[in-house]
């Protein structure tokens, strides 16, 4: 045989290989994701809601201050009557998110939920709390209150963006800027945030938190259920479509 055609075999072998190894990769990908799916599916038709809760405890800023304290079951009221929402009220699915913005986890939940809402805002009450996890984040605090006074302007929503966009670049002094950045009173704004005019409504939010069995963030309430950690998108799209389907 030619070199040329021994050369060519060569190849043609290595390309086979590597389609093989390509496709088992596929596979296994696809049968990961079908057995998430067929899992998570059961835990919530069969109302396994305790399994379900501490499914996401990896991807969570936990409090150590809270670590030992004890945690109560139940199905919980947390929606209040003046921390910001979106969707509508009165919807089918209620889902409540205790927040803090240093929390990485909670970076990465906000983009999930602004997309969800975008698609189901129709069937979705969705509203987010403050829990700043103070022992872990020192800025949490001063932030939380900044959103506040932010929402006191009308531009909760569009101030919480540039929070967690703005994560790896925090301080105290980009809080104005940023405050800027969206079209607040800068004056009313610092005002607000020096005088401390919502420190209260934060503590209100983290005691709420704490009664519900928040132990870090981000932690979800959906229709009362208490979910601890950032919940993937495609599971929130189960959680959601199970509870429609059952409306």
């Amino acid at each position: 045989m030619e070199p040329g055609g021994i050369i060519d075999q060569q190849c043609h072998r290595k390309r086979n290989w590597i389609a093989m190894i390509f496709t088992v990769f596929i596979l296994l990908v696809i049968g990961g994701f079908a057995y998430r799916v067929v899992h998570f599916i059961t835990l919530i038709r069969t109302g396994d809601m305790e399994a379900l809760q501490s499914t996401f405890l990896r991807d969570q800023t936990s409090s150590s201050t809270l670590a030992n304290v004890d945690l109560p079951q139940g199905i919980f009221q947390v929606v209040s009557q003046d921390d910001p929402f979106l969707g509508t009220q009165g919807a089918a699915i209620t889902i409540v998110e205790f927040g803090d913005f240093s929390c990485a986890y909670c970076r990465d939940s906000s983009y999930i939920m602004r997309s969800l809402m975008q698609k189901y805002g129709d069937d979705v009450f969705y509203q987010f709390r403050d829990f700043p996890v103070a022992d872990m984040h020192p800025l949490a605090q001063t932030q939380s209150e900044a959103a506040v006074c932010a929402h006191a302007q009308g531009k909760f929503w569009e101030y919480h963006d540039k929070l967690f966009q703005s994560q790896n670049d925090m301080s105290e002094e980009r809080l104005v800027s940023l405050a800027l950045e969206v079209g607040l009173d800068q004056g009313a704004f610092v005002s607000c945030l020096e005088e401390g005019d919502f420190a209260k409504e934060v503590l209100e939010d983290y005691q709420a938190g704490v009664a519900a069995g928040v132990r870090g963030t981000p932690t979800f309430f959906i229709n009362g259920n208490r979910i601890a950690g950032s919940i993937p998108q495609d599971v929130l799209e189960l959680l959601i479509h199970n509870q429609l389907e059952e409306e």
